[in-house]
């Protein structure tokens, strides 16, 4: 069985081997962070690629309520992550993480490009569907790279930086999206979609079999593990409930912003672009974060996304909405750096895959619920309204959870 150790917060995790030590050249040490970090802005496109242009999207497909048609373009690409979320591992462990993380960057240019053409609204959010399932391979591939390869603070320093560089990819693309639909149409974002070849190029020449063997683990080791990922649903809930409020800005904000008079995709697409650069300043530090308050990173988190959004729904313009967008891109900063970083410490090797495909299941079911929780909110209260709603939400839950660890501060908890 798995040697058990005492991880942060005071929790009983099971340790994780470490990967055999490898003498390869410097060159190939450094394209391999390289791609490690950079590849986790390929993510973001399924969102990036498509948010600038939602009201063009329903336009161009009217009838029934347009907006939650266009909403469903955006969010059939993490019903795709959902699905395929938990299989990530298993298909890891039987074709390799190489073979893995090349069929996904394959894939990904495929689907992503499919949006350049089609002109049907069934065959578009079939092509979001497989363009998610794609994603989520080539996010857990690279993932599970990182955490056999490094452990302790120096993963969750990492970790923060592949949030930051994910967040800025979102800003680049979004703004250079929002400028490529107002000027040529919804369809052109999708040439976004060659970077995966680009990545696809790198990783082949760098990942060689023998650095996969290096991040194997043996199937005796596998077979010994009795610590069950299932044993982290409270991180995988939290990671559903905060993901589903994280895409508050960029499903739902852009409807907000027409109520208010605004209606260019450039002035649109900076706000989800401020909101990811805020967040890239947070998961820069996030190591630091994460050392000092631990736990309470996610208290600290969803005080200020809910605070965010509060003030969203209550302001008056477009200038005091990017004040507020601030405020909730340091939340959001923190989220998804705080549940990997939980995940990490606490499942072995063998279990990466799988421990992180469940959470990325996790985060992405809450992307496509978002439209669906939100909608009779609106359609009752209004956009205005729902934000408000979202944001209180997010509060209470600060401060049950701050309630909680004060309760049981001292004894191991899973989150």
């Amino acid at each position: 069985m798995a040697e058990i150790v005492q991880g942060m917060d005071g929790v009983a995790t099971p340790a994780t081997p470490a990967a055999p030590v490898l003498h390869e050249a410097l060159w190939r040490r450094w394209m391999t962070v390289f791609i490690l970090l950079g590849a986790s802005m390929l993510t973001t496109l399924a969102f990036t690629s498509v948010v600038p242009g939602l009201q063009k999207i329903a336009e161009h497909f009217p009838g029934g309520d347009s907006i939650l048609s266009a909403q469903f373009v955006v969010t059939m690409a993490p019903v795709g992550m959902a699905i395929t979320g938990p299989f990530a591992g298993w298909i890891i462990s039987r074709i390799g993480l190489r073979r893995a993380l090349f069929t996904g960057l394959t894939c990904t240019a495929l689907a992503g490009t499919c949006q350049l053409w089609v002109d049907s609204l069934g065959t578009l959010l079939a092509s979001r569907f497989a363009l998610g399932c794609a994603l989520i391979l080539t996010d857990v591939s690279l993932s599970s790279m990182l955490g056999a390869r490094y452990a302790g603070p120096a993963r969750a320093r990492l970790v923060g930086f592949r949030q930051a560089i994910a967040s800025g990819g979102t800003v680049i693309t979004m703004l250079l999206a929002g400028y490529l639909v107002q000027t040529y149409g919804w369809r052109t974002p999708a040439w976004l979609f060659l970077l995966p070849l680009m990545f696809l190029a790198l990783a082949v020449v760098t990942f060689n079999r023998r650095l996969e063997q290096a991040d194997h683990v043996s199937a005796d080791a596998r077979s010994n593990e009795r610590f069950s990922v299932l044993q982290l649903w409270p991180i995988y809930l939290l990671s559903f409930v905060m993901s589903m409020a994280h895409t508050m800005p960029s499903f739902q904000l852009p409807f907000l912003l027409k109520e208010n008079g605004v209606t260019s995709a450039i002035l649109i697409s900076r706000v989800p672009s401020l909101s990811a650069f805020i967040g890239i300043m947070t998961a820069l530090v996030f190591g630091l974060i994460y050392s000092r308050f631990g736990r309470l990173t996610f208290v600290l988190a969803s005080v200020c996304m809910g605070a965010g959004f509060i003030g969203m729904g209550l302001a008056p313009s477009y200038a005091v909405i990017l004040i507020f967008v601030v405020l909730e891109g340091i939340g959001a900063g923190m989220t998804q750096p705080f549940f990997a970083s939980r995940v990490l410490d606490r499942v072995t090797a063998a279990q990466r895959g799988q421990a992180i495909g469940f959470m990325m299941s996790a985060v992405f079911i809450g992307h496509f619920f978002n439209p669906i929780v939100i909608k009779p909110i609106r359609d009752a209260f209004g956009i205005h309204q729902a934000f408000i709603v979202v944001g209180g939400f997010l509060v209470a839950a600060a401060a049950l959870m701050a309630v909680r660890a004060w309760a049981t501060r001292g004894r191991p908890t899973i989150v």
